[in-house]
C-alpha cells in the first residue's frame, strides 16, 4: 500500500491504480473460475455468505470507497449475467428484489467501509506528518541543547581562566598615573591587549612626519617601525578604521596587520598616531566589534596627545616615509 519515494513522479501517479486494478482482475478472475467450477457458472447463487463479498470488502478495506464502489459494479455485474431464476416461480417484484438486494448491499456496505477506511488513512497520514515535524523539532533541540551546553562550558572555562578581569583592568588603569614612562607605558600595552582582545599589535605615534612604533603587544615581534605612507595616506584621509574585512582596504593592509584604528586628536581632528592590530579573527570584524575598537581611539589618542609637543609635527601625508 505505500509508495515508492524515490520513483518517477509518473510511475508514483499510475502504480497504485495499475495495482488495484491488477489486484482486482485476479481475484474475480479466480472467483469466476471458482464458479465454473463448483457451481456451473451461476454466479454462486446458491452459496451465503456469496463469495464476491471477498473482494469488495478487500478493496474497500484497503483503498477506500472508490475501489470499493468498482468492485461492487463488477460483482453485481457478474451476479446478474449468471443468475437465471424462472421470474414464472415467484411474483415479479419478489424477483426484482431478489436480483437487487444483493447489488444493493455491495455498494452500500462497500461506501459505508471505504469512507472509514479514507478516514483512518488520513488520519494515519496527518499522525505520520505531525511525527516527522516532532522528529525534526526535536534533533533541532538537541543540537541546539548542544551547541548552548557546549559554550557554556567554553564560557565556565574562559570566567575560570581568564586574567584580565575587571579588578585586573582597574589595577591596570591606576598605573597610568605612574610618574615613571615605563610603567605608564606598560600600563597602555595591557589596556589595550584588554581591549582589542589580541597582544600582537603595534601603536605608531606620528613624529617627524611620520608614524613610528611606539608600542607593541606583549607577543609582536618582527613588525614595521615605520607606516608605509600610503596607509597613513588612507588613514589620514578617511579618519577611521581600515580593516580587510573591506576589500578596497586589503591592498594598504597587506604584510602588515588586519586592521588599523585611526588616533584623532580630540581638540583638533589632527592625526596623532595609529593602532595596528597584526591578528585577529575574520569573523571579529563585525559591526558590533568594529565599534567596540573604535572606542579604543577614544581613550588612546588623548594618552598619546598628552606626550610633548616637541616630540610630534603636524601630519603630511607627503612627507610620510615607507
Amino acid at each position: 500500500m505505500t509508495d515508492d519515494k524515490h520513483a518517477p513522479p509518473w510511475r508514483m501517479r499510475w502504480r497504485r491504480p495499475a495495482r488495484v486494478a491488477a489486484e482486482m482482475a485476479i481475484a474475480f478472475a479466480a472467483l469466476i473460475a471458482l464458479d465454473w467450477w463448483l457451481t456451473d457458472g451461476t454466479g454462486f447463487a446458491g452459496v451465503q455468505p456469496n463469495p464476491y463479498w471477498l473482494p469488495i470488502l478487500t478493496m474497500a478495506l484497503a483503498y477506500g470507497t472508490g475501489p470499493g464502489v468498482v468492485a461492487a459494479a463488477i460483482a453485481s455485474a457478474l451476479w446478474l449475467a449468471h443468475v437465471h431464476d424462472d421470474p414464472g416461480e415467484r411474483d415479479y417484484l419478489d424477483h426484482l428484489f431478489h436480483l437487487s438486494l444483493q447489488p444493493l448491499m455491495w455498494f452500500v456496505v462497500a461506501g459505508i467501509i471505504g469512507e472509514v477506511t479514507i478516514m483512518r488513512t488520513g488520519r494515519h497520514d496527518r499522525l505520520a506528518k505531525r511525527g516527522r515535524v516532532a522528529t525534526r523539532n526535536l534533533a533541532r533541540l538537541t543540537e541546539a541543547f548542544a551547541t548552548l551546553s557546549k559554550t557554556n562550558r567554553l564560557l565556565q572555562v574562559q570566567i575560570a581562566t581568564e586574567a584580565n578581569t575587571v579588578g585586573h583592568a582597574i589595577e591596570t588603569a591606576t598605573r597610568l598615573s605612574s610618574p615613571d614612562p615605563a610603567v605608564r607605558r606598560s600600563a597602555i600595552g595591557e589596556l589595550v591587549a584588554l581591549a582589542a582582545r589580541t597582544a600582537d599589535f603595534t601603536c605608531y605615534r606620528v613624529t617627524g612626519g611620520e608614524a613610528r612604533a611606539w608600542l607593541r603587544g606583549p607577543v609582536t615581534t618582527g613588525r614595521r617601525d615605520v607606516l608605509p605612507a600610503p596607509l597613513m595616506a588612507r588613514i589620514v584621509r578617511q579618519k577611521r578604521i581600515v580593516h580587510v574585512a573591506r576589500p578596497s582596504d586589503r591592498p594598504v593592509l597587506d604584510g602588515i596587520g588586519v586592521a588599523a584604528i585611526a588616533l584623532p586628536d580630540q581638540n583638533t581632528g589632527e592625526i596623532v598616531g595609529c593602532l595596528v592590530l597584526h591578528t585577529l579573527s575574520f569573523e571579529a570584524l563585525n559591526a558590533s566589534r568594529t565599534a567596540e575598537l573604535a572606542e579604543i581611539a577614544a581613550w588612546l589618542a588623548p594618552l598619546l596627545a598628552d606626550l610633548p609637543h616637541a616630540n610630534r609635527q603636524s601630519v603630511r601625508s607627503a612627507g610620510l616615509v615607507a
